[in-house]
């Protein structure tokens, strides 16, 4: 995460078109949004305090609260635009003649590869979002934005379903919101899962996934129901 050009990281040095007051605007921005990845990444995100960060980024701490109202706010003024960008690009990473869990993995790959960049940034995000994700409000700030992105997320998911579901590929009566809500229950409890590993690596959290995905389409009911003269058959059998 650290090192990766972002649509935010390429505004780090003015537009000289914007007025005088826009840009001073997007300098404190920027300035508040590198030291509050400093502080964090060097004292923890727990341990770290606002008034730390509005210290280093030399902003008073009522200009800090202009931009984010609260610790939670800097931790994701941090990792919004890069998660944006990332469902963006996704949205167009999968191939659409693979199967749907082959979709669906490809999709989620590229937000593995953004939190396995700063684990320090990624863990505590994942974990303060999530009294969001199980219904606290949000209604304003960084988390707001969040929200707005997950509902891009859950929309992008919807489609890759009802195309696999027009050709035949899943079944058809059940709905794909429904599926798309599911897929992103399971992302959000592997990714917590692969997080809390010392060194999360992609590809073993990426496997793990698409697993856990596959097993989910499938489901573990047979094929075909047993009927009662077949389980005493295979009971003799026994």
């Amino acid at each position: 995460m650290a090192t990766r050009k972002t649509p935010a990281a390429s505004n780090a040095v003015p537009d000289r078109t914007l007025g005088l007051r826009e840009r001073n605007k997007l300098d404190k921005r920027q300035r508040i949004k590198a030291a509050a990845r400093a502080t964090f990444v060097e004292k923890g995100y727990d341990a770290a305090t606002t008034r730390e960060i509005a210290m280093r980024a030399d902003v008073a701490i009522g200009t800090l609260f202009v931009y984010a109202k609260d610790k939670r706010d800097l931790l994701l003024l941090i990792v919004n635009d890069e998660l944006e960008e990332a469902t963006e690009r996704a949205s167009g990473a999968f191939k659409k003649k693979t199967s749907l869990v082959d979709q669906v993995t490809a999709f989620f790959k590229i937000r593995y590869e953004i939190w396995a960049n700063e684990p320090a940034l990624s863990r505590p995000a994942v974990r303060e979002t999530h009294a969001y994700l199980v219904g606290e409000e949000a209604d304003e700030g960084e988390i707001a934005r969040f929200y707005a992105r997950r509902t891009r997320t859950l929309d992008v998911l919807t489609q890759m379903i009802a195309d696999k579901q027009a050709l035949g590929e899943i079944v058809p009566d059940e709905k794909p919101e429904a599926i798309a809500s599911l897929m992103m229950t399971i992302y959000m409890t592997e990714v917590r899962r692969w997080l809390a590993s010392p060194k999360p690596q992609v590809e073993s959290g990426i496997a793990r996934l698409r697993d856990v995905l596959r097993l989910a389409m499938k489901g573990v009911y047979p094929s075909a129901p047993a009927t009662k003269g077949s389980a005493k058959k295979s009971v003799r059998a026994s």
